[in-house]
Protein backbone atom coordinates (compact mmCIF):
# COMPACT_ATOMS: atom_id res chain seq x y z
CA UNK A 1 0.00 0.00 0.00
CA UNK A 2 1.30 3.03 -1.24
CA UNK A 3 1.44 6.02 1.51
CA UNK A 4 -0.14 9.09 0.31
CA UNK A 5 2.95 12.47 1.07
CA UNK A 6 1.22 14.54 3.92
CA UNK A 7 2.12 17.35 2.02
CA UNK A 8 -0.15 16.43 -0.87
CA UNK A 9 -2.63 15.66 1.62
CA UNK A 10 -2.53 19.34 3.14
CA UNK A 11 -2.96 19.88 -0.74
CA UNK A 12 -5.45 18.43 -1.26
CA UNK A 13 -7.80 19.82 1.69
CA UNK A 14 -6.22 23.38 1.12
CA UNK A 15 -7.77 22.91 -1.93
CA UNK A 16 -10.97 21.80 -1.12
CA UNK A 17 -10.80 24.55 1.45
CA UNK A 18 -10.41 27.23 -1.07
CA UNK A 19 -12.98 25.57 -3.19
CA UNK A 20 -16.12 25.39 -0.26
CA UNK A 21 -14.90 28.60 0.95
CA UNK A 22 -13.82 30.93 -1.78
CA UNK A 23 -16.59 29.73 -4.76
CA UNK A 24 -19.77 30.61 -2.31
CA UNK A 25 -17.83 33.90 -1.15
CA UNK A 26 -17.28 34.91 -5.33
CA UNK A 27 -20.89 34.12 -5.88
CA UNK A 28 -22.56 36.09 -2.87
CA UNK A 29 -20.16 38.79 -4.30
CA UNK A 30 -21.52 38.68 -7.49
CA UNK A 31 -24.89 38.40 -5.86
CA UNK A 32 -24.86 41.87 -4.41
CA UNK A 33 -23.22 43.13 -7.01
CA UNK A 34 -25.79 43.05 -9.10
CA UNK A 35 -28.43 43.72 -6.11
CA UNK A 36 -26.45 46.99 -5.58
CA UNK A 37 -26.13 47.44 -9.21
CA UNK A 38 -30.16 46.88 -9.69
CA UNK A 39 -30.86 49.21 -6.61
CA UNK A 40 -28.69 52.33 -8.11
CA UNK A 41 -30.58 52.03 -11.53
CA UNK A 42 -33.95 51.73 -9.86
CA UNK A 43 -32.97 55.01 -8.05
CA UNK A 44 -31.11 56.74 -10.78
CA UNK A 45 -35.18 55.58 -12.80
CA UNK A 46 -36.80 57.47 -9.62
CA UNK A 47 -34.84 60.48 -9.75
CA UNK A 48 -35.73 61.34 -13.45
CA UNK A 49 -39.16 60.38 -13.09
CA UNK A 50 -38.93 63.08 -10.64
CA UNK A 51 -38.28 65.84 -13.71
CA UNK A 52 -41.73 65.12 -15.04
CA UNK A 53 -43.75 63.47 -12.65
CA UNK A 54 -45.73 64.16 -9.02
CA UNK A 55 -45.65 62.30 -5.76
CA UNK A 56 -42.79 60.20 -6.71
CA UNK A 57 -42.18 57.19 -3.84
CA UNK A 58 -40.17 53.96 -4.12
CA UNK A 59 -41.55 50.80 -2.86
CA UNK A 60 -38.55 48.63 -2.50
CA UNK A 61 -39.87 45.05 -2.12
CA UNK A 62 -37.92 41.72 -0.83
CA UNK A 63 -39.99 39.57 -2.69
CA UNK A 64 -40.99 40.31 -6.18
CA UNK A 65 -41.10 43.50 -8.29
CA UNK A 66 -39.72 46.70 -6.71
CA UNK A 67 -42.03 49.61 -7.98
CA UNK A 68 -42.30 53.64 -7.93
CA UNK A 69 -45.49 55.12 -7.89
CA UNK A 70 -46.43 58.42 -9.23
CA UNK A 71 -48.88 61.05 -10.37
CA UNK A 72 -49.72 62.12 -14.07
CA UNK A 73 -51.89 65.24 -13.92
CA UNK A 74 -53.24 63.90 -10.56
CA UNK A 75 -54.44 60.17 -11.86
CA UNK A 76 -52.01 57.73 -10.08
CA UNK A 77 -49.61 54.63 -12.19
CA UNK A 78 -46.70 52.51 -10.88
CA UNK A 79 -43.78 51.89 -12.63
CA UNK A 80 -41.73 48.05 -12.49
CA UNK A 81 -38.94 47.48 -13.96
CA UNK A 82 -38.87 43.30 -13.81
CA UNK A 83 -35.45 43.08 -16.31
CA UNK A 84 -33.07 45.32 -17.22
CA UNK A 85 -34.55 45.54 -20.65
CA UNK A 86 -37.85 45.66 -19.51
CA UNK A 87 -40.62 48.26 -18.18
CA UNK A 88 -44.28 47.83 -17.14
CA UNK A 89 -46.85 51.25 -16.74
CA UNK A 90 -49.53 50.08 -14.49
CA UNK A 91 -52.14 52.81 -14.02
CA UNK A 92 -54.27 53.03 -10.97
CA UNK A 93 -57.49 53.83 -12.09
CA UNK A 94 -61.01 53.95 -9.99
CA UNK A 95 -62.69 52.28 -12.40
CA UNK A 96 -61.99 48.82 -13.70
CA UNK A 97 -61.64 48.01 -17.39
CA UNK A 98 -64.69 46.08 -18.45
CA UNK A 99 -63.57 44.22 -21.19
CA UNK A 100 -60.91 42.32 -22.81
CA UNK A 101 -58.21 43.47 -24.86
CA UNK A 102 -54.80 43.01 -25.67
CA UNK A 103 -52.46 45.06 -28.37
CA UNK A 104 -49.03 44.24 -29.18
CA UNK A 105 -46.77 45.07 -31.51
CA UNK A 106 -47.29 42.40 -35.03
CA UNK A 107 -44.41 39.83 -35.74
CA UNK A 108 -44.97 37.49 -38.20
CA UNK A 109 -45.58 34.79 -35.80
CA UNK A 110 -48.85 37.10 -34.46
CA UNK A 111 -51.29 34.26 -34.28
CA UNK A 112 -54.64 34.64 -34.78
CA UNK A 113 -55.61 34.33 -31.63
CA UNK A 114 -53.99 35.34 -27.97
CA UNK A 115 -54.12 34.02 -24.57
CA UNK A 116 -55.58 36.43 -21.43
CA UNK A 117 -54.11 34.15 -18.59
CA UNK A 118 -55.88 36.12 -15.81
CA UNK A 119 -58.68 35.67 -17.38
CA UNK A 120 -58.53 32.11 -18.72
CA UNK A 121 -59.93 33.41 -21.87
CA UNK A 122 -58.60 33.00 -25.71
CA UNK A 123 -58.93 36.81 -27.71
CA UNK A 124 -59.37 36.90 -31.50
CA UNK A 125 -57.55 39.36 -33.69
CA UNK A 126 -59.87 41.94 -34.92
CA UNK A 127 -58.66 42.95 -38.22
CA UNK A 128 -59.31 47.33 -39.37
CA UNK A 129 -58.29 45.97 -42.87
CA UNK A 130 -55.98 49.63 -42.75
CA UNK A 131 -52.75 48.75 -43.11
CA UNK A 132 -51.86 51.70 -40.58
CA UNK A 133 -52.57 49.15 -37.84
CA UNK A 134 -52.77 45.81 -39.28
CA UNK A 135 -49.04 45.93 -40.62
CA UNK A 136 -47.68 46.82 -37.32
CA UNK A 137 -50.30 46.47 -34.64
CA UNK A 138 -51.95 43.24 -33.36
CA UNK A 139 -55.24 43.72 -31.53
CA UNK A 140 -57.36 41.02 -29.96
CA UNK A 141 -60.67 41.52 -27.82
CA UNK A 142 -64.42 39.29 -27.69
CA UNK A 143 -66.40 39.82 -30.16
CA UNK A 144 -68.41 41.88 -28.78
CA UNK A 145 -66.10 44.96 -27.81
CA UNK A 146 -64.27 43.91 -30.99
CA UNK A 147 -66.59 45.97 -33.05
CA UNK A 148 -66.10 48.95 -30.83
CA UNK A 149 -62.28 49.07 -31.02
CA UNK A 150 -62.27 48.62 -34.85
CA UNK A 151 -64.62 51.38 -35.24
CA UNK A 152 -62.37 53.61 -32.56
CA UNK A 153 -59.36 52.82 -34.30
CA UNK A 154 -60.56 53.65 -38.23
CA UNK A 155 -61.84 57.14 -37.36
CA UNK A 156 -58.69 58.03 -35.97
CA UNK A 157 -57.27 57.38 -39.33
CA UNK A 158 -57.57 60.21 -41.85
CA UNK A 159 -57.35 60.05 -45.54
CA UNK A 160 -55.05 62.96 -45.47
CA UNK A 161 -52.84 64.31 -41.92
CA UNK A 162 -51.89 62.40 -38.92
CA UNK A 163 -53.82 59.56 -37.03
CA UNK A 164 -55.46 60.76 -33.64
CA UNK A 165 -57.39 59.36 -31.06
CA UNK A 166 -56.82 55.23 -30.67
CA UNK A 167 -54.82 55.06 -33.42
CA UNK A 168 -52.39 57.77 -32.87
CA UNK A 169 -52.15 56.50 -29.46
CA UNK A 170 -51.15 52.61 -30.75
CA UNK A 171 -48.74 53.91 -33.68
CA UNK A 172 -46.85 56.62 -30.53
CA UNK A 173 -46.51 53.23 -28.89
CA UNK A 174 -45.43 51.04 -31.43
CA UNK A 175 -42.64 53.26 -32.44
CA UNK A 176 -41.14 54.42 -29.15
CA UNK A 177 -37.75 55.13 -28.78
CA UNK A 178 -35.54 52.10 -28.22
CA UNK A 179 -38.57 49.95 -27.64
CA UNK A 180 -38.22 46.33 -29.48
CA UNK A 181 -42.19 45.57 -29.03
CA UNK A 182 -45.38 46.95 -27.06
CA UNK A 183 -47.64 45.33 -25.56
CA UNK A 184 -50.91 46.59 -23.88
CA UNK A 185 -53.64 44.42 -21.53
CA UNK A 186 -56.70 45.52 -19.78
CA UNK A 187 -58.96 43.17 -18.47
CA UNK A 188 -61.46 43.25 -15.48
CA UNK A 189 -59.01 40.80 -13.67
CA UNK A 190 -55.78 42.65 -14.61
CA UNK A 191 -56.69 45.98 -14.78
CA UNK A 192 -54.52 48.35 -17.35
CA UNK A 193 -51.10 48.20 -17.66
CA UNK A 194 -48.38 48.73 -20.44
CA UNK A 195 -45.07 46.60 -21.27
CA UNK A 196 -42.25 47.27 -23.21
CA UNK A 197 -39.47 45.47 -24.38
CA UNK A 198 -36.33 47.23 -24.76
CA UNK A 199 -33.57 47.69 -27.79
CA UNK A 200 -31.91 50.54 -25.75
CA UNK A 201 -32.33 52.75 -22.61
CA UNK A 202 -33.64 56.05 -24.51
CA UNK A 203 -37.28 54.76 -22.22
CA UNK A 204 -35.15 54.73 -19.00
CA UNK A 205 -33.11 57.75 -19.66
CA UNK A 206 -35.08 60.26 -21.59
CA UNK A 207 -38.01 61.40 -19.04
CA UNK A 208 -40.20 63.42 -21.92
CA UNK A 209 -40.33 60.08 -23.93
CA UNK A 210 -41.20 58.14 -20.62
CA UNK A 211 -43.90 61.03 -20.07
CA UNK A 212 -44.97 60.51 -23.65
CA UNK A 213 -45.52 56.79 -23.05
CA UNK A 214 -47.43 57.32 -19.65
CA UNK A 215 -49.80 60.55 -21.14
CA UNK A 216 -50.93 58.08 -24.55
CA UNK A 217 -51.33 54.83 -21.46
CA UNK A 218 -54.10 57.41 -20.02
CA UNK A 219 -55.53 58.50 -23.33
CA UNK A 220 -55.93 55.13 -24.27
CA UNK A 221 -57.52 53.91 -20.88
CA UNK A 222 -60.16 56.99 -21.67
CA UNK A 223 -60.73 55.57 -24.98
CA UNK A 224 -61.09 52.14 -23.85
CA UNK A 225 -62.74 52.07 -20.46
CA UNK A 226 -64.40 55.80 -19.96
CA UNK A 227 -65.83 55.83 -23.64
Amino acid sequence: MIEIPHWVQVFVLVGIALVVIVVPIRILYEMTKDSRERSRRFQDLADRLRERFGEVETNRMVFGFSRIDFKHDGRAATIYQPADDEIMIQLEPKVQPRFHVIARTRTPLSPPVAAMWESMRFLPRVLTHDPLIDESIALYATPLFGGYLREAALDGIPAEGKPTGLAESLVILRKMPGVRRFELRMSPSGGFRLSFKLRTEDLLCRPEELESAVHHAFQLYDLLVMY
